[in-house]
């Protein structure tokens, strides 16, 4: 199995890449603002954090896993911001109060809210599945969103603006196999939450934009390749195999890739005129649908 971003053939990373651990920025402008991301441990939310402070932004991450949690808090740190872990389950309305509450106490202010929590993409829930299964979904995928930006906002509104990200998935708009249809319905309410709130919150100057990550290689992947199987190859490698070969670049994304553009929408100095649009961050997998 292929274990990590490094290591992956399809990602075609090498490890003297000037992209991996780099110093230089963008010039943003997010020097010293803060920003909470959801779900920021392990894969496109560590790419999102670390892209972030490169930018020079303190970023809160919440996760469920504490020792993953503090690594990528460790290497906030180590690029010379400030960091704050807070371990919490996203589908718990207490545990969502006490992210924010201590975001809050720490920095006093929230300018940047990045929605990454989310999960069970599974090719294997159906119509006929119980109202367990779907509220399971919604759950984790949408319920998050709405309750984390209901709570952000306020701080927002208070200090002028802000950005709201939401990180859905190209299964939002576009379904290519079987059995996601919770998962993709859930997506795609927040690609109109994304629509919906931009309208509601302009006067507000808070942005809100989305994006649609596809054929990121992280350990999620790495899982969910194997519901492929045999059907798209024998293995994980074949699977993916399978895949890049259908895409416009043909490899697998790499985390930093989503972390650059969300860092480039969390900017009012470079994406102010820019609201309430959802980017496809897919190597080219939605034209090739």
């Amino acid at each position: 199995m292929l274990a990590n971003e490094q290591s992956c053939k399809f990602c075609r990373i090498d490890a003297d890449s000037p992209s991996r651990g780099r110093k230089e920025n963008m010039d943003l402008g997010l020097n010293g603002k803060v920003a909470l991301v959801t779900g920021g441990s392990l894969g496109i939310g560590k790419g999102i954090c670390l892209e972030l402070a490169r930018e020079g932004a303190h970023v809160a991450l919440c996760a469920r896993g504490e020792k993953a949690m503090a690594e990528t808090a460790a290497e906030i740190e180590a690029i010379g911001v400030e960091s704050l872990g807070v371990k919490a389950d996203v589908i718990n309305k207490t545990d969502i109060e006490r992210v924010v509450t201590a975001t809050l106490d720490k920095w006093g202010r929230i300018d940047i809210l990045v929605n990454n929590a989310g999960g069970d993409a599974s090719n294997s829930h159906f119509v006929d599945d119980p109202d367990d299964v779907w509220e399971a979904n919604y759950a984790i995928n949408l319920w998050p969103c709405i309750r984390f930006t209901r709570l952000a906002v306020p701080s927002m509104r208070a200090n002028g603006g802000g950005a709201v990200i939401n990180v859905s998935s190209v299964g939002g708009h576009s379904v290519s196999w079987p059995g996601v249809s919770d998962y993709s319905s859930a997506k795609a309410a927040m690609l109109m939450l994304t629509m919906a709130w931009a309208v509601d919150m302009g006067d507000d100057h808070i942005r809100v934009n989305c994006v649609n990550p596809a054929l990121i290689h992280t350990p999620l992947w790495d899982e969910l390749a194997k519901g492929f199987i045999p059907d798209m190859g024998s293995t994980v490698e074949e699977v993916f195999r399978t895949f890049t070969e259908r895409l416009t670049v043909k490899r697998m994304g790499r985390i930093e890739e989503v972390g650059s553009v969300v860092a480039f929408l969390a900017s009012d100095a470079k994406a102010g005129f820019i609201t309430g649009q959802c980017w496809n961050v897919d190597g080219g997998y939605t034209r090739t649908l």
